[in-house]
């Protein structure tokens, strides 16, 4: 991170980290999408089973993730006033909090969501594949979360394009492990769509692996001595869930009203699980976008208020969210008119491909209301407001989400639409209330420097 005195040099500086962070969001994504895609073309039923099992895991995937990713703001502004000492001490923390957040969510998976699907009386040989995915995908816990943890690190100090290298890496590995275990490849058992699992947490212990090698080797790290270890202070801890808490929840709160959406598609036929799966897949794919601004904006715009730069606080957070509106234009096109192809990636039936193209409809409403919200977000975690922006999150989605949709399925022939419909209207208005949160906080922001 450097102090930039002109726009030019803003939109340049901005590039360089959002560009790695975009490409590295893809590849975090590609796991669910190669996952879903996969499946599809090998049944149906398997990718209705892997739907039911990712409905689960996701929200509490992204609760723990959110927690981390906490990190990013805190070394930020740690950076600004050039305090090397508690960088160090951070990231030893942030890695003691990991190791708890796997043994939680490993009790989580094993205590709750598998509880969770024996009462959606689900079709037999989907709630079989829904199971054994989550199963096996608890095995990849730790090395997600350390993962996590070691890239927020990277994200903070400018290394972006390290961390874009890194998890690029998921896409071969995943794509292997997946291939082998869902069609029984190299002598190994023939696992169906539940190999997706087993695959996707191969890969990320394979990544681990690379990126405790590079740790070791980048010349950077040598920088904050991040290998003489920091005595453990519950202080460290308290603090970071001050802040991590909130983020978490507030992701939590936005990927759970996913979740429960998917789930009662359980009501409705395998085909439709399916169908809603995979449109709801490639509409998370392109979620990348807005998520990648989100997140190089809390690292820009943490720098500026850590060093008192008001003003340039203002010129990111402007240049953040015209890029979000920008690259809206474009997936929305994409999408416009392509649906019937994007629909066929991910099985052969008519059937399917003309109800996925249907969902992938109102998917386009999708990426306007995320190109609005998600850079909001990311400036406010610039700013370490986490809570309100919480409990907006939180009041705006599952007050209204399920409402509408309830009100439309039952009055309306919409189906299973009606429930994308609540979605979308969930996450305008919750733009719309952080819009005004974000005025109230650089307002405060501004009286202080």
């Amino acid at each position: 991170m450097y102090q930039t005195a002109t726009w030019k040099e803003k939109v340049s500086l901005f590039l360089k980290i959002f560009i790695p962070l975009l490409v590295y969001q893809f590849a975090n994504f590609s796991a669910s999408f190669i996952d879903t895609m996969m499946t599809g073309q090998y049944s149906t039923v398997d990718l209705a089973g892997v739907s039911m099992a990712t409905s689960l895991w996701n929200p509490f995937f992204a609760l723990l993730t959110g927690i981390v990713s906490a990190l990013v703001p805190i070394i930020g502004q740690h950076l600004g006033r050039g305090n090397q000492e508690r960088i160090r001490q951070e990231l030893h923390h942030f890695i003691y909090l990991a190791i708890g957040l796997a043994l939680l969510l490993f009790i989580l998976v094993f205590g709750g969501a598998v509880p969770v699907l024996r009462l959606l009386h689900l079709e037999r040989a989907v709630f079989q594949v829904a199971e054994q995915y989550l199963l096996y995908i608890s095995i990849g816990i730790l090395p997600l979360l350390l993962f996590s943890v070691f890239r927020s690190f990277f994200d903070s100090l400018g290394l972006t394009r390290l961390s874009m290298y890194l998890m690029l890496l998921i896409v071969p590995f995943n794509s292997f492990f997946n291939y082998l275990l869902i069609y029984g490849k190299w002598g190994l058992p023939r696992l169906g769509g539940a190999g997706t699992g087993m695959g996707t947490a191969l890969a990320y212990w394979a990544v681990l692996g690379v990126v405790i090698w590079v740790m070791h080797r980048h010349p950077k790290m040598k920088d904050y001595q991040i290998w003489k270890m920091s005595r453990f202070e519950l202080s460290f801890i308290t603090e970071d869930l001050r802040l991590g808490l909130p983020i978490g929840l507030q992701i939590f709160a936005e990927v759970a009203i996913f979740a429960v959406v998917g789930l009662y598609m359980s009501k409705f036929s395998s085909q439709v699980i399916a169908s809603h799966q995979a449109a709801m897949n490639f509409a998370t794919l392109l979620y990348a976008f807005p998520l990648s601004i989100s997140a190089a904006l809390p690292i820009v715009i943490s720098y500026e208020i850590g060093a008192g730069r008001d003003q340039d606080v203002k010129e990111y957070s402007r240049l953040g969210r015209l890029t979000a509106m920008g690259f809206a234009s474009l997936t929305l096109s994409f999408l416009y008119f392509f649906r019937p192809m994007v629909a066929s990636l991910y099985g052969h039936d008519p059937a399917f491909i003309q109800l996925t193209s249907q969902f992938l409809t109102y998917a386009l409403f999708f990426q306007l209301a995320d190109a609005f919200t998600a850079p909001i977000q990311g400036i406010l975690r610039g700013y370490k407001d986490t809570t309100m922006p919480f409990i907006i999150g939180l009041v705006s989605y599952w007050s209204l989400t399920f409402p509408i949709a309830f009100f439309l399925d039952s009055r309306t022939s919409l189906g299973p639409f009606a429930y994308w419909i609540g979605l979308v209207v969930g996450i305008f208005v919750c733009g719309i209330c952080l819009n005004l949160r974000l005025k109230i906080v650089a307002k405060r922001a501004m009286k202080q420097y």
